[in-house]
């Protein structure tokens, strides 16, 4: 299923980038996009990735998700 993630706290490409790594070492994780100018993140997950998981990620790298569609 496709899943958007709003991310506060991206304030550059080294910032999306490690959000981009973050999110792709998730197991069940494909085709991420990280967008700075949207401050978002799209992605394909598989039905057992937990959004708890998707959020400590993105946590760990420094920022804030703010939502996940």
């Amino acid at each position: 299923m496709k899943k958007t993630v709003s991310i506060e706290g991206m304030h550059c490409s080294h910032c999306s980038d490690a959000v981009t790594k973050a999110l792709s070492a998730i197991d069940g994780v494909s085709d991420v996009e990280v967008s700075l100018e949207n401050n978002q993140a799209t992605f394909e997950a598989a039905d057992n990735v937990l959004d708890e998981a998707i959020r400590t990620a993105i946590d760990d790298q420094g920022s804030d998700v703010t939502d996940i569609t």
